[in-house]
């Protein structure tokens, strides 16, 4: 798998999706029923949003280091993007087969005529929240005025979701500053000296933060129980005329997951072997255990059990968009406009227990 960054960065979300728009009405994407067969596989480019490689896109390196996409005929290229909003530019425009995007950028371009649509399901649940450190005389969102917000920055989902929670529980969205603390060790630094008191991260983040021994209590924001995060999306004409090849790379993706909830300790050392500045400079039996308790959050709630990896709840993707339609950022409409789900049995028509056993085998 060949990976590279985006090196565009367009600053407003709303202007790149009324230039995706554009460019897919141009008719920039291929009018093949799919890629041209490359060493017989057949190529296909997937667009991440993420601005770099860690434990909670794990999976996503297993899928290729323990040769799922081979096994499905595929010869994936992924490229990185720093939003879901730019990666939702690269499909729309044809750029990109599929994308993996939280749900914003697709609900707020459906009624751009953006028309993405998701096909298998990532983050089963909405992955941002508020959260304050252990102690914080903050109890509730209404405790918030007036205090500091870590943002990882002023543009990111974190920041609009913190502004839709003081907006949808009476306060105006300016009550509380937003301060952009970036990521890493600068994020840790700034929690650990006071320098905000609250946060507006992703779970993924919370957990990294948790790693380096820092003590957090959610703040909740109802409007978010139980809606779904967002997943895997291409163009509607895709959906069809790549059907073939979305399903087996939402099979690949599904062995990746079985694989990794079967051995995780495995799949962060596959994530470590493609991509070593993820393995950081903590004595290794830290880092394997922290590299795991943050998969561990990916891995929550997927469908392992009934065999419905990949499969999108109507009621949790209706959730999202309500919220989302709350705080304006939409015009409601059917959760069924912007996701299907007829694929996700195709998605676990494979035998769990060889690759069980495969991970098992694993080192």
């Amino acid at each position: 798998m060949k990976t590279r960054r985006a090196v565009k960065v367009i600053g407003s979300a709303f202007a790149i999706l009324c230039v995706t728009a554009t460019l897919s009405a141009c008719g920039s994407e291929s009018e093949s029923a799919g890629p041209a067969k490359s060493g017989g596989l057949t190529p296909v480019t997937f667009a991440m949003a993420s601005p770099s490689w860690n434990a909670g896109y794990a999976v996503m390196a297993v899928v290729e280091a323990e040769g799922f996409y081979k096994e499905e005929g595929l010869k994936v290229t992924t490229n990185l993007f720093p939003s879901a909003t730019q990666a939702a530019q690269q499909v729309a425009a044809g750029g990109a087969d599929l994308g993996l995007m939280t749900v914003e950028p697709v609900a707020i371009g459906h009624g751009k005529n953006l028309d993405l649509t998701y096909f298998s399901s990532y983050w089963a649940k909405w992955i941002y929240s508020l959260q304050v450190p252990d102690g914080s005389d903050v109890k509730s969102i209404a405790d918030l005025k007036g205090k500091k917000i870590g943002v990882s920055a002023v543009a990111s989902s974190g920041a609009t979701f913190a502004r839709t929670a003081l907006k949808l529980n009476g306060m105006s969205e300016n009550a509380a500053s937003l301060v952009p603390i970036g990521a890493g060790a600068q994020q840790i630094n700034a929690i650990k000296t006071g320098q905000v008191d609250a946060l507006a991260l992703w779970d993924i983040q919370y957990q990294l933060v948790k790693n380096a021994g820092v003590t957090l209590t959610p703040l909740p924001v109802e409007a978010t129980a139980d809606a779904w995060g967002g997943g895997f999306a291409t163009t509607r004409k895709n959906l069809e005329a790549k059907k073939d090849i979305l399903q087996r790379f939402g099979r690949a993706v599904a062995k990746a997951f079985v694989f990794a909830k079967a051995n995780p300790e495995a799949a962060i050392r596959d994530l470590w072997k493609l991509y070593p500045e993820t393995r950081g400079s903590d004595p290794e039996e830290k880092a394997l255990a922290d590299g795991v308790k943050v998969l561990q959050v990916r891995l929550d709630g997927q469908g392992f059990d009934d065999k419905t990896l990949g499969r999108i709840d109507d009621a949790a993707a209706t959730r999202a968009l309500d919220f989302m339609a709350s705080a304006g950022l939409i015009t409601k409409f059917p959760a069924k406009e912007i996701y299907t789900d007829a694929m996700f049995k195709a998605f676990n028509d494979f035998s769990y227990d060889d690759v069980i056993k495969q991970a098992q085998k694993a080192g």
